[in-house]
């Protein structure tokens, strides 16, 4: 079934008003993508599981990495857009296939998640484990 503009206004509305609240998060889609993966159909991949948690995903607020293996999340363009959209408020939070989409250490991901917990935004993760929960610790950090 094909959604026109119009129906996903309405359904966005309808969520908006049973929700109690003004707005849904705002998400920005993010990928890293290393391999032969189809950037198409992961953001289309993500889109879907951001809709499902009617979380607001814009047509404009996704950004892929492709190449740079190896590289810190600092190296990448588009996660530095996706971290001032972050910093910025201008997105809740990010939603990518996994947390190694973002970062490559377990030293990187206790820094990316404290700094998180600093800014008060989330992460969803498509293939989340029981390693990669979505809960933001205690601990300050600064992204860098």
């Amino acid at each position: 079934m094909n959604r026109t503009p119009a129906s996903i206004q309405r359904r966005r509305n309808l969520a908006n008003a049973a929700s109690g609240f003004p707005e849904r998060s705002r998400v920005v889609l993010y990928a890293h993508i290393t391999d032969a993966t189809d950037p198409a159909l992961l953001r289309a991949e993500l889109r879907a599981f951001a809709e499902a948690r009617h979380w607001d995903c814009s047509e404009e607020h996704h950004y892929f990495d492709i190449g740079l293996a190896g590289s810190s999340r600092r190296e990448r363009p588009g996660w530095f857009e996706v971290s001032r959209l972050l910093r910025e408020g201008e997105v809740d939070g990010v939603v990518a296939p996994s947390e190694s989409h973002i970062v490559n250490s377990p030293a990187e991901q206790g820094e990316f998640r404290a700094w998180l917990a600093t800014i008060q935004r989330f992460t969803g993760y498509l293939h989340e484990s029981e390693h990669e929960a979505a809960a933001l610790p205690g601990d300050a950090g600064a992204e860098r």
